[in-house]
C-alpha cells in the first residue's frame, strides 16, 4: 500500500498468474470489493475462470511442520552460509522458505527454488 495523504492510501492489485491460489483473505477481499462496488469485470472473469478451473475451491496447502522445516535446514547443509543464515532466521522467515520450497510442482521447480533459497540466503535476505 502507498499512502498518499494523512486520511488516504492506494492499493495496488496486480494480475494474477492462470492457475493462481485463492486464499481465503483473497476470496473475503473480492467479495468486499464486489459489495462496495468496485469489483471490475477483468476481476470478475478472473473469479469465474477461478471456479471454472477448481482453484476457487481448491484445498489450503497442508501447514508447515517443524520436521519440513528441518528437512529444508538439512537441505542447506551444504550451503555453508546460506545454512547459518537460514538458523539465524526468525521462525515466520523460516517458514516462509519452507514454504516457497514446498509449494513447486515438480523436481525442476524444487531445484529452482532451491538455488534461488541459497543466493538470497547466502546474502542474508528474506524471502520477499
Amino acid at each position: 500500500m502507498q499512502k498518499i495523504d494523512a486520511a488516504a492510501y492506494r492499493k495496488y492489485f496486480c494480475r494474477r498468474r492462470a492457475n493462481s491460489k485463492w486464499s481465503e483473505k483473497n476470496k473475503k477481499l473480492a467479495a468486499e470489493l464486489e459489495e462496495r462496488g468496485l469489483m471490475t469485470e477483468h476481476g470478475r472473469a478472473r473469479i469465474e475462470e477461478a471456479k471454472a478451473n477448481g482453484q476457487w475451491d481448491a484445498p489450503k496447502s497442508p501447514a508447515i511442520t517443524d520436521e519440513d522445516i528441518e528437512r529444508i535446514a538439512e537441505m542447506l547443509v551444504p550451503y555453508e552460509t546460506a545454512h547459518a543464515n537460514f538458523l539465524r532466521m526468525s521462525p515466520s522467515v523460516r517458514k516462509t522458505y519452507t514454504r516457497a520450497y514446498l509449494d513447486a510442482k515438480t523436481d525442476a521447480g524444487r531445484g529452482k527454488r532451491l538455488a534461488w533459497m541459497v543466493d538470497r540466503l547466502n546474502k542474508n535476505l528474506k524471502p520477499m
